[in-house]
């Protein structure tokens, strides 16, 4: 009698690798979704949240944003390799357009924000104040139009600011000033009121301080002298009056003023460039400042760009600028420089070891006198020089022949 036999029946080839890529992405899927158990499953559906409010992405820069793929891993995020959590986001320069989610504040362990050069619109969500390990939130030449959030303050490690070439409304609100670390704050260029207030003088540690192009108004406080560490303050266009304080001359380490087109007014301290030695460019053209330039200015060694034009300044230019061998741009243009003197000009012949400059603009001003024959020691490198609506006579020095780098380029009348 026989016995019967136990059948094996083997599945076909293409059956067994349906299987096995089955099981492969089953265990893909949730080895993937089980990494996102903790708390990093926080951060992977803020992730979303940020998606789903951007309504145009020409670039694909969020094509990577799927579950195909560990959000780690995701175009534009960087995660810490101990905790796998979102320290960084950077989307810069990718066209995108829409909101910022307020899920933003839901990534705890960011450290880096930098959404620049893209058009997001709205209010910057004030749930960016529960960021407290971030450390540089860069916003800058976006559409955001609403007030700088107060709430801010509660990224008590934030070191860079940059929120430029927005439309911000309202005033520079008080809590930045308890941002203690902060050494880089740019609000240039959007639509801020109420002056630069007096507060923002606590920020002890402020190395770069930019609000160019705001209806600011108001007065340059003198607090802000206690900024020991300022290299740069760039404040033009921003409608300011008063005095230029004492103490921002004190601040030696200065590298870049720049305060042209608003209505200060005052003289320039004598001492100027006993403190500024640091100083490469100086720009406060289009105010209302009076008195001498002070002769102090050849010590700012370092000086590349000075513009003090359209001001008030008068008498004898009696500045060295032979110290300034760094120096490529003087603009005395449309001030009260002059004298009764014939001697005027006396200035140009220091300009002789000046061999960087490029451009020298002496026009509207009331310079007497004959134009001296060490004009043509100037820079083979210069290509402007305006000398029109003065009051000088005599003959053009042959010399000026010298000047190959004009090209035409020369107002005399």
């Amino acid at each position: 009698m026989n016995s019967k036999q136990p059948v094996l029946c083997l599945p076909s080839s293409s059956h067994f690798h349906f299987l096995f890529y089955g099981l492969v992405i089953f265990l893909a899927f949730n080895t993937i979704s089980a990494s996102y158990s903790g708390g990093n499953e926080t951060d992977y559906h803020a992730l979303l949240k940020i998606k789903s409010l951007i309504t145009k992405d020409p670039y694909g820069a969020l094509t990577s944003w799927n579950n195909s793929l560990d959000f780690c891993n995701w175009a534009g995020i960087t995660c810490g390799k101990r905790h796998r959590r979102v320290t960084s986001l950077r989307l810069l320069s990718q066209g995108l357009e829409g909101f910022l989610s307020p899920h933003v504040g839901n990534l705890s362990f960011l450290r880096v924000l930098v959404l620049y050069n893209n058009s997001f619109q709205g209010a910057i969500p004030h749930e960016v104040g529960r960021l407290s390990r971030l450390g540089l939130l860069s916003l800058y030449n976006n559409k955001f139009n609403a007030v700088i959030p107060v709430n801010i303050s509660g990224c008590s490690n934030l070191e860079k600011l940059d929120l430029s070439n927005n439309e911000l409304v309202g005033s520079i609100p008080k809590e930045i000033s308890f941002l203690s670390k902060l050494t880089f704050l740019s609000l240039g260029s959007n639509k801020l009121t109420s002056g630069i207030p007096p507060f923002l003088g606590n920020l002890t540690l402020m190395e770069k301080f930019g609000v160019v192009n705001n209806p600011l108004g108001g007065s340059i406080p003198d607090t802000l002298g206690y900024w020991k560490n300022l290299k740069l303050f760039d404040a033009g266009i921003c409608n300011l009056n008063g005095i230029i304080p004492h103490s921002i001359f004190n601040l030696s380490l200065l590298t870049t003023i720049s305060l042209p087109y608003n209505q200060l007014i005052g003289s320039l301290p004598r001492t100027i460039g006993a403190k500024l030695r640091h100083l490469d460019f100086f720009d406060i053209h289009g105010n209302q400042l009076t008195g001498p330039l002070p002769p102090s200015i050849s010590n700012c060694s370092r000086l590349g760009f000075l513009d003090v034009g359209e001001n008030k300044f008068s008498g004898k230019v009696a500045v060295d600028f032979s110290k300034l061998r760094d120096i490529y741009s003087i603009r005395l243009a449309k001030n009260l420089f002059g004298s009764t003197g014939d001697d005027d000009m006396k200035f140009i012949d220091s300009l002789k070891n000046c061999t960087r400059l490029e451009k020298l603009g002496l026009d509207s001003c009331k310079f007497q006198g004959l134009l001296p024959r060490s004009i043509g020691n100037l820079s083979k490198q210069l290509s402007s020089l305006h000398l029109s609506a003065n009051q000088l006579h005599g003959n053009i020095p042959r010399s000026i022949g010298n000047l190959v780098g004009l090209q035409g380029k020369f107002l005399m009348q």
